[in-house]
């Protein structure tokens, strides 16, 4: 069966494009061109991140409250929902 992972994401508008980071993941950090792009690079960066670490014996972390999420000028958080 599978498991249900969502993690917050933060969305920075830069100037060559969106990038993207998962505060409780350090090092999944993936970025894209357009909101559209960025959202599925975001589900795909988050599902290869947390297959590699169930698959190196490495506890998931809980995911941070929304509300303890400092966010810049320029950014926006989301949910980011997955199945492994």
């Amino acid at each position: 069966m599978k498991e249900q992972y969502v993690f917050p994401a933060v969305f920075t508008e830069e100037p060559l494009g969106i990038s993207i980071e998962f505060p409780d993941l350090p090092g999944c950090l993936p970025c894209a061109d357009n909101y559209e792009q960025a959202f599925r690079n975001a589900r795909e960066a988050l599902h290869l991140h947390l297959t590699g670490m169930i698959d190196d014996g490495e506890k998931i972390p809980a995911p941070s409250k929304l509300t303890s999420i400092p966010l810049e000028a320029g950014s926006a958080l989301a949910l980011i929902e997955i199945q492994i």
